[in-house]
């Protein structure tokens, strides 16, 4: 390998540029499809209702944590070069806001659906977003150095109060 070749650690995997919000809404459109193809009996009920009120809060969560991303005028795609430390609510909260509403808004999608298929789509999710954010961890330290290693200390990755 030549010496002036850009050196990798990373899996083709946690690397790819895939911008979150397509990718939710291209397993969007297959969770529907295969929802309405695939004999499953549709009866409707409360987990509807609960499933509805659970993906606007997805769709809140991410929407939040974009604009919080907008307001400190730094790039929210995941391949993008940062410029600021977003420590401002919801990243108070939770380090990574716009993941985990894609998750809650998919969890909320799975209820109304009553999809085995929709909740496996989204446990693949959150493993592939979980390695995604482990990797972004690593170039956000070193990006932007001791203030974000502080900031990973005192908030947790995914939900407050637990991990």
């Amino acid at each position: 390998m030549n010496s002036t070749e850009p050196q990798s650690t990373s899996t083709t995997l946690t690397t790819m540029k895939i911008h979150p919000p397509l990718l939710a809404g291209g397993l969007l459109v297959v969770t529907l499809l295969l929802h309405f193809m695939l004999p499953e009996s549709r009866a409707v009920g409360w987990e509807q209702a609960i499933g509805l009120i659970v993906v606007v809060a997805g769709a809140g969560v991410c929407s939040f944590g974009a604009a919080s991303f907008q307001a400190r005028e730094t790039t929210k795609k995941p391949w993008g070069e940062p410029t600021a430390l977003v420590a401002m609510p919801p990243y108070t909260w939770t380090r990574n806001p716009m993941y985990l509403g894609h998750l809650i808004f998919l969890t909320g999608l799975t209820l109304t659906l009553q999809s085995v298929l929709a909740g496996l789509i989204t446990i693949v999710l959150a493993i592939w977003f979980h390695f995604r954010v482990r990797g972004d961890e690593t170039k956000l330290a070193e990006r932007l150095g001791p203030p974000y290693v502080d900031y990973t200390r005192s908030v947790n990755r995914w939900i407050p109060g637990l991990f």
